[in-house]
């Protein structure tokens, strides 16, 4: 028995899973040859050795899993669906940066890193693709003269979509990459031998807040070619918009991209509103996720981003993950709202140029909405909308050209949404008691346009 209680050739065992977990095989003399011809399996397809015995012998050899079977592995799955169709070259080169770093990194941060057969490895590698692709193409349009930019990742998690982008973009384009996350230990500390400079001293600080730490020793532990640092901000909270400002873009030396991939709920807005407000900001990509929490239609909360407004009863719903269970009403019920949300963030960007993009990911998943917007680059940030919120509705109303514009809606929503969004307009502007004012011709052409879609859809009011 062990010290642990367990026998030896169960800890041998786990051993030999952790190697295999790692990219090491176990051969005895005489059997390497036939280990490399095949006998290895692609790390990460089942994370076990197949046809070999659980213990480890005096005369066993460790040898590396071949690296042609492992990037042929990752290249079919990284090219497999809608991503192989539309970016079939990326996908290519995420491929290779992939196994550049399983060749480069050290082998506890690599295991870390790729984690449960590098099945998140894999899934964060398709999301980032096609924002690679946005960035590669903006910064390839965008002036030298401008300077280099600065990646903002919110609410980056461990950070892959920055290491793919300093990896993949041209290095004398980026000045730094900034992930940023309220998980990410705070800095400060004494110095921490071999820490990169951007760890500001190395060893994480103490907070009283009992939260979740990532582990850095990938960012700070290991040369990148641009600058990759970190910033603990929790993006919920208004003074983060602030730091945002006065901490990165407007010291940074050039344009700044404004990256978030699954935003859960106020995450979205907020992204939105970094960069609606920023200055310098040339670039947004946007992946929603779930949507608000209930407790901001009880608040009657209305968001207002740019000359858009719309209320939270229109885009909210009760639901939430509880120890990675999903408790709450069927997914598959949640589509549409999703979309009325989508549209929502998609009319709110300050842009001269935008687009709502649905790449599914996954066959038959919903959350496959991607925004991408750009403007010119500017120092200064693009004028604010001037009035409240209600006053910012009554002319997105009256100046608008078509129903659809007026109820600010896609023509393909659904009659549900359709109301519900109705029902939200009228219930903001049905207080206006001078049938002359601005707030009253408002409310009665939102009737003619919901009335107008109605007629243009045979049996709609009978749904």
């Amino acid at each position: 028995p062990t010290r642990h209680g367990g026998s030896r050739q169960g800890a041998a065992s786990m051993d030999l899973r952790y190697l295999a977990g790692i990219g090491l095989d176990v051969a005895r003399p005489g059997a390497v040859a036939g280990a490399v011809a095949g006998a290895t399996a692609a790390e990460g397809s089942t994370g076990e050795l197949v046809g070999r015995d659980d213990r480890i012998s005096n005369s066993s050899t460790l040898i590396k899993q071949p690296d042609f079977e492992f990037s042929s592995w990752l290249c079919g799955l990284l090219q497999d669906g809608v991503i192989g169709a539309r970016f079939p070259q990326l996908a290519l080169r995420v491929a290779e940066v992939v196994c550049d770093w399983r060749g480069r990194f050290p082998r506890p941060t690599w295991a870390r890193l790729k984690g449960d057969h590098c099945s998140t490895l894999v899934k964060e590698a398709r999301e980032a693709i096609p924002v690679i692709d946005f960035v590669q193409r903006r910064v390839a349009e965008l002036d030298v003269r401008d300077g280099p930019v600065t990646l903002l990742d919110l609410c980056s998690g461990l950070g892959f979509l920055g290491m793919l982008l300093v990896e993949i973009l041209p290095h004398d384009r980026v000045s730094s990459c900034v992930l940023m996350d309220q998980a990410w230990p705070l800095k400060g500390g004494p110095a921490l031998p071999g820490a990169g400079p951007g760890a500001e001293g190395g060893e994480p600080k103490k907070s009283t807040k009992n939260r979740t730490k990532l582990n850095w020793d990938h960012v700070y532990g290991i040369p990148w070619p641009v600058t990759l640092t970190t910033r603990r901000s929790d993006l919920k909270l208004p003074s983060t918009h602030s730091q945002i400002l006065t901490k990165i873009l407007e010291p940074a030396p050039g344009p700044v991209f404004i990256l978030g991939i699954h935003l859960c709920g106020i995450l979205s807005v907020r992204a939105v509103e970094t960069f609606n407000q920023g200055p310098k900001c040339a670039g947004l990509v946007l992946k929603p996720c779930c949507l608000p929490s209930m407790e901001y239609m009880k608040s009657n909360t209305r968001w207002t981003l740019g000359t858009h407004s719309f209320s939270a009863s229109e885009v909210c719903m009760w639901g939430k993950y509880n120890k990675n269970q999903w408790q709450g009403p069927n997914k598959a019920t949640l589509a549409a709202r999703f979309r009325a949300w989508s549209d929502n963030l998609h009319r709110g960007v300050v842009a001269g140029s935008k687009c709502c993009a649905r790449i599914p990911l996954v066959e038959g998943h919903y959350q496959d909405t991607y925004l991408f917007a750009e403007r010119p680059f500017s120092s200064q940030p693009p004028p604010p909308p001037e009035g409240p919120s209600e006053e910012v509705l009554v002319r997105q109303i009256l100046e608008a050209q078509t129903p659809w514009d007026v109820m600010g809606v896609p023509e393909s929503i659904s009659m549900r949404g359709l109301r519900r969004r109705f029902y939200a307009l009228t219930k903001t502007l049905g207080g206006a008691t001078d049938e002359s004012s601005d707030a009253a011709k408002a409310f009665r052409r939102t009737k003619v346009a919901f009335d107008a879609i109605l007629a243009q859809r045979p049996g709609s009011k009978d749904e």
